[in-house]
């Protein structure tokens, strides 16, 4: 190229970059210019690092909006918060934010004090969208928000500036954000399918939403760390979408049933915002507006912020298809959604089509007049928010509190309680001395946790046993559904003994910043080290033993040793310099009790293979399998997922166990996805075994594997290798909760005459036959047994491996789940694990519908078949991760399958 050519092209882009720059100086751009397209365009979406940049440009250009990023998610996305405000209220953000904060603990404000600020104060509207990936739009509509925000000077935008401050978190979930638009561009012009096919959180999917309790991820923790405890926003709305063929847009209020806890003030606050987003909408001619239906306000998994003095508002928009149209398959001249006025349904959508761009008009249209509402009455919303903290601050009714004992079955367990209750901002007493509450008498270091605090609506339903209203669909008739879980005491999830206190006590207590592990005294033996079974932290210690190759052993009868009783499963693993180095780390960092012995012991022992091998089934968009991934790197298992093409080999050669989460059926195992309409190169991994692989399965464990299926997939375990159990329960279709959830009717089915004739000979063979029928074909299930996720008693039997370590009776979470009876198996020995009481009440919290149909029915049972072992698990006992109680019920499993008999001498052995 010659000299002056170069020079020319050189002075055009510096004139390019000259206008670039006089174009950003003078003034911000509009999204459908930042981003290259209108927003809303069929077809078109921005991604998460776009949106990012785009609310960066705004906070260069405009002085109403600043950005900062709050930390890093899962898979490394920046996870960012916009404040927008007027630059006045943005010049004094920090004054604004410790008035929040005064007001959220107001123990030392008076009403005046309390008054005056509400009068200097700006109450916080916290903002976020797409914690479910594929619901796109409303990410799409926040940037023409913060661009209205940022830039309009009219009377109503500077009103919202002036007298509120909007925090605004574009994506709850950039990662799964990211996947989900680039699969939709990777896909165009394809035969693939365009919706991402699998989990679009790395763990956890769309349970991501289901977190707002036990804190277990990245995303969750630092909206909650640096957002609500930070800044103690007096409002959150959390953006979302919903099924395409029902209403166009859900506001509150909120169905039935509330928590009790939750304070009268903000269900009318909800409503208040509510009823102003429905009349905006209805005034923009925006129709198919919906409110008291199908979700409800009970589950704490899904709503932090109504424990912590300010409601949540909830909007879910009908969804397209991405950013494609969705039309009615009926046809396009067919109206989508129900057409009959309702008193909570006003005005049908009367339209056979549904676009993006009407999405982000609903998003916009909501957001803003939910924000124009706040700021109507910014004085009332901070002097609510005083209020309602301090009523709570100043409760003065049962219970007054809860114990959490210094002596527990698993002080680790414990501890990881009292920190998901710290985290959440509650306060936490330690006792200085013993004292007596509830006519009962408690050691000095005992923990106790009033409710009278401001953050004391979150520790009471977190702690107190649940007993959710019998709703019905009409009386006498099937259960109305939830939209989520009905139990979820912490204690019963967790394994841990709390206790509650009805009447006032006094006590000699010290309020704890923090949670310290409490370790005790490492012993120095000469011989070997031994822990209980009781606690889960030893698997943590298990583990980092396996991978320094260290000998581990588990006896199989209890023993004493040294004047001490130890119970059977009592791990035993020789003192070597390179063993005592792990525990006394382990035991330092969750308290874990490790005893010494200074002799050899005369114990029959199981050995543990070496550094056993996990494989964790997983299907496509398995949520079940996300969570075991997440908890089996928590406690750092050798584990990898099993992909279809491992069925190709030899499994033994790779896998001592696997691992069948909830979910797993023949279907997915064999099938999986379909090659047809997903790329080879990204999804073969889970294109299925095929028969070849499902009888290598069971070959494999015949051959000497060991294999788990828990929830459903103990059916699948069942099928697979033919076990000697039935199902207990009669069988449901999930449809109530599928319509709850906005899934779309009831589809018509065709039963063959054929079908009906063999289903009529059978029903009439005997009596037993007919009842049976009736009740699993005419009557609805669910007006027969029903359980939507409830803590159950359960019995075990503690001297089977898999309970090591388990008390006789503790609740088991049960979430739409199976009970078996026991048949004869003929080359197959049996177990009986757990099972349900035989008498006494079941239901320990939530709601439980046909609890004698569960009497004496198993629910964890054990089989040998061939070489190889199996354990079925009836009930979630890995239920998001939450029910850590009976993750030993899991863990025993995996270890001890795989494990040899030995004898004594295996516990003198040396690494």
């Amino acid at each position: 190229m010659s000299r002056p050519r170069r020079a020319i092209i050189l002075t055009a882009i510096l004139a390019l970059a000259t206008l670039d720059g006089s174009a950003q100086s003078a003034g911000p751009r509009t999204p459908d210019q930042f981003f290259g397209f209108p927003v809303g365009a069929d077809g078109e979406l921005a991604r998460y690092p776009k949106v990012v940049e785009y609310l960066q440009h705004l906070a260069s250009t405009t002085d109403r909006i600043t950005v900062q990023e709050l930390g890093k998610t899962t898979m490394g996305q920046p996870f960012v918060l916009a404040t927008i405000s007027s630059p006045a209220n943005l010049a004094r953000l920090d004054r604004l934010v410790a008035i929040s904060r005064q007001l959220a603990d107001p123990r030392s404000l008076s009403p005046e004090a309390a008054a005056k600020l509400a009068q200097e104060g700006r109450p916080f509207y916290l903002l976020y969208t797409t914690i479910h990936a594929t619901e796109v739009g409303n990410m799409q509509a926040i940037t023409e928000v913060a661009h209205r925000l940022a830039t309009d000077t009219s009377v109503a935008t500077r009103e919202i500036l002036d007298n509120i401050v909007v925090l605004l978190a574009p994506s709850q979930n950039p990662d799964g954000q990211v996947m989900v638009i680039d699969h939709w561009y990777k896909t165009k012009g394809t035969p693939f399918n365009r919706v991402y096919p699998d989990l679009y959180h790395k763990y956890v999917g769309h349970d991501n939403n289901r977190d707002w309790f036990m804190f277990t991820q990245k995303e969750t923790r630092l909206m909650v760390e640096k957002v609500q405890n930070a800044y103690k926003p007096q409002l959150t709305h959390d953006m979302h979408q919903m099924g395409s063929t029902g209403a166009r847009i859900f506001v509150p209020p909120f169905d039935d049933p509330y928590d009790p806890n939750i304070h009268p003030i903000l269900a009318q606050a909800q409503a208040q915002i509510g009823h102003a987003m429905s009349a905006a909408l209805v005034a923009g001619n925006k129709t198919g507006v919906e409110w008291l239906s199908r979700y409800d306000l009970w589950a704490p998994a899904r709503q932090y912020m109504v424990y912590h003095g300010q409601p949540r508002i909830l909007t879910e928009i009908a969804s397209a298809n991405l950013a494609d149209p969705f039309v009615n398959p009926a046809g396009a001249d067919k109206p989508l959604g129900p057409q009959e006025s309702r008193s909570n349904f006003p005005l049908p959508y009367n339209h056979g089509d549904w676009r993006l761009r009407q999405i982000v008009d609903y998003g916009v249209t909501v957001a803003l007049a939910g924000m124009a509402e706040m700021a109507k009455y910014r004085t009332t919303w901070l002097e609510n928010f005083y209020r309602v903290n301090a009523d709570w601050a100043g409760r003065k009714a049962a219970p007054y509190a809860f114990v959490v004992p210094a002596a527990q079955r698993d002080p680790f367990e414990a501890k990881e309680l009292l920190d998901l209750l710290r985290f959440a901002d509650v306060e936490i007493h330690r006792a200085r001395r013993p004292f007596t509450a509830g006519g009962k008498e408690y050691s000095a270091g005992s923990w106790v946790v009033r409710t009278a605090q401001p953050s004391g609506a979150f520790a009471k339903t977190m702690l107190e046993r649940q007993k959710y209203p019998d709703l019905r669909l009409f009386p006498g008739g099937p259960p109305k559904p939830p939209y989520d879980v009905t139990g979820h005491t912490l204690g019963m999830l967790m394994g841990v003994d709390v206790v509650q206190i009805d009447a006032p006590f006094e006590a000699d207590l010290e309020l704890v910043p923090a949670i310290a592990a409490g370790a005790p005294a490492f012993p120095k033996p000469r011989h070997a080290f031994v822990i209980g079974p009781e606690s889960n932290a030893a698997f943590l210690a298990v583990a980092k033993l396996q991978k320094a190759r260290a000998a581990v052993t588990r006896a199989l009868q209890p023993f004493e040793a040294d004047r001490a009783a130890f119970a059977a499963g009592s791990w035993i693993i020789p003192a070597t310099s390179a063993s005592a180095r792990i525990l006394e780390e382990v035991s330092r960092e969750t308290g874990l009790v490790v005893m010494g012995v200074d002799r050899p012991l005369s114990v029959s022992v199981l050995r543990l293979k070496p550094e056993t091998r996990i494989g964790l089934f997983k299907a496509a968009n398995n949520m079940p399998a996300g969570w075991m991934k997440w908890l089996f790197e928590q406690y750092d298992f050798n584990h990898q997922y099993v992909s279809s093409l491992d069925f190709k080999g030899d499994l033994a050669a790779k896998y001592d166990v696997i691992v069948l989460p909830a979910g797993t059926s023949r279907e997915n195992i064999v099938r999986g996805l379909d090659p047809a309409k997903n790329d080879k190169a990204e999804w073969e991994w889970a294109f299925g075994a095929g028969e070849e692989g499902w009888s290598k399965l069971r070959e494999w464990v015949k051959g000497g594997g060991t294999l788990l299926a828990i929830g459903s997939a103990a059916d699948t375990a069942r099928e697979l290798l033919d076990l000697p159990i039935e199902k207990a329960l009669p069988e449901t279709n999930r449809r109530a909760r599928f319509l709850a959830q906005g899934g779309g009717g009831r589809a018509q089915q065709t039963v063959p005459a054929t079908e009906v004739d063999r289903v009529m000979k059978e029903a009439f063979s005997s009596p037993a036959r007919l009842a049976a029928a009736l009740r699993d074909r005419v009557i609805e299930p669910t007006a027969v047994f029903y359980c939507p996720g409830s803590l159950l008693a359960n019995e075990f039997d503690t001297t089977h491996p898999v309970a090591w370590g388990m008390p006789a009776a503790w609740p088991v979470f049960f979430e739409s789940d199976q009970a078996y009876r026991i048949r004869p198996g003929f080359g197959i020995d049996t177990d009986v694990v757990s099972r349900y009481p035989a008498r006494g009440p079941i239901l320990e919290s939530g709601w439980l519908l046909g609890e004698d149909l569960l009497r004496d029915q198993a629910n964890v049972v054990s089989f040998r078949v061939g070489k190889g072992y199996v354990v079925t698990y009836g009930s979630q006992i890995d239920f998001r991760a939450q029910p850590r109680g009976t993750f030993k019920l899991l863990f025993n499993g995996v270890f001890n399958g795989p494990a040899l008999t030995g004898g004594p001498a295996a516990a003198r052995a040396t690494s």
